[in-house]
């Protein structure tokens, strides 16, 4: 809106809340330093995405929001919700070459863009050093393919009789690193076909399985896994020792300088299937994206916040507060990102490791949600013995690409209104 003053007033809903939330608030406040006739009002934490629904549902959206989960951004941009952003990425000035590829491919749902990556966030593995002379291994030698990963995961594995003590790997959150590791492809654009049961995400799923299983075993190792201290704090498992190794995120070096600064760990690449080096310097990216929505009262004043966000400076100033990495390749380099305490060259492998080529991304398709569940579900059943890789896979195959086939962008406003509150979550929001 236009107040007495004259200026637009932008409404932003941001996904962070406590600390985080503060450090959005200093990148805001220098825009306004900037551009002093918008004034940029955050109106707090939305880490609930349906509430984002709601409100675009009931025709009262922000100017601009941040996803906290990205897998919302298929099922938005199906249903007519957000402004695609084609057309003015081309006449901003900025340039696709300018950006961490990745970053700008999870923005985009059929080959259109309909966010902007404010930084991401970027796998790598981490390992701790005494560990590794306990168990015998060299401590400044990491596993380089994922035979080295298990053997040594399997060593590092301690047991008290029967019980584990300390596991070799954490378990993964999210499997979908593994599936890029072996070069697997969870979506075929050209086809609009989900293929989970791809050769790569089938060998990916077998690998863990048969990891987990060498680990102690599935039960055994949940069992263990239910006790982990909290990640952000001192009891996080691989500070403390209850874990060797674990593939992780970029604010990891910033948390062991905080909480276990006396933790002697190294990071490294992921590793990869000695048979396949071409995919050395694989990856996982997620990260923050924001959006306009459709029906905004002010969609470029939105815009425009979003293309300084992509400058240097923006990219430099919240990355160097959150600890995550730059979405812009030239802020990667940034000494200010890569110089100080020993914590920030632990940082800087995964600045140096994100703009690989070999990164992948959860595809944004209007069923996502229904994927990543399905997915995760075949995973349970596979580890507890209840089904085999391939049927498991096979049977993701079949349910999802059945609701995509039926999923369709309805022709009027209202409708796509509709669709939107039912389908995102799986039920109306009331």
């Amino acid at each position: 809106m236009h107040a007495r003053d004259g200026r637009v007033h932008l409404t932003v809903w941001s996904m962070w809340s406590g600390a985080e939330e503060q450090n959005f608030l200093k990148v805001l406040a220098r825009y306004q330093q900037l551009h002093p006739e918008v004034v940029v009002e955050n109106l707090g934490a939305v880490n609930d995405d349906t509430k984002t629904v709601r409100a675009i549902v009931a025709g009262v959206p922000p100017d601009l929001f941040s996803l906290s989960d990205p897998l919302y951004l298929g099922p938005l941009a199906a249903n007519g919700a957000l402004v695609p952003l084609d057309d003015r990425f081309r006449a901003s000035g900025l340039k696709e070459s300018d950006f961490i590829p990745a970053s700008l491919r999870q923005c985009r749902f059929r080959n259109r863009l309909y966010a902007m990556p404010f930084l991401i966030d970027c796998n790598a593995l981490m390992w701790n050093k005494q560990a590794f002379r306990d168990a015998g291994l060299d401590p400044e030698k990491p596993p380089k393919t994922v035979e080295e990963l298990e053997e040594a995961a399997v060593r590092l594995t301690k047991r008290d009789g029967d019980r584990i003590v300390r596991l070799g790997l954490m378990p993964m959150a999210d499997e979908n690193v593994f599936t890029q590791v072996f070069g697997g492809v969870l979506y075929r654009d050209d086809t609009d076909q989900v293929t989970p049961d791809d050769p790569g995400n089938l060998a990916a799923l077998k690998w863990y399985a048969s990891l987990m299983e060498k680990m102690g075993g599935y039960q055994k190792v949940n069992e263990f896994n239910s006790g982990f201290g909290q990640a952000q704090s001192a009891n996080n498992p691989f500070f403390v020792g209850k874990v060797a190794m674990m593939i992780n995120g970029e604010w990891n070096p910033w948390w062991c300088h905080k909480y276990a600064p006396k933790l002697e760990y190294g990071v490294a690449p992921l590793p990869y299937p000695a048979a396949h080096p071409e995919l050395a310097r694989s990856t996982w990216l997620g990260g923050n994206m924001f959006c306009i929505a459709r029906g905004g009262k002010h969609p470029k004043e939105a815009w425009d916040l979003l293309v300084w966000m992509q400058s240097e400076e923006a990219q430099i100033l919240f990355a160097g507060m959150m600890n995550n990495v730059p979405n812009l390749r030239s802020a990667l380099r940034s000494p200010v990102l890569r110089q100080g305490g020993d914590y920030k060259k632990k940082y800087a492998i995964f600045l140096d490791l994100a703009d690989t080529p070999n990164a992948g991304c959860f595809p944004a398709i209007p069923v996502s949600n229904l994927y990543s569940a399905e997915l995760n579900t075949a995973r349970d059943l596979v580890l507890n013995g209840e089904k085999t890789p391939e049927k498991a896979l096979r049977d993701v195959r079949i349910r999802v690409q059945r609701e995509l086939d039926r999923y369709k962008v309805a022709a009027s406003p209202t409708d796509r209104r509709l669709a939107l509150s039912t389908h995102v979550s799986g039920r109306p929001l009331n």
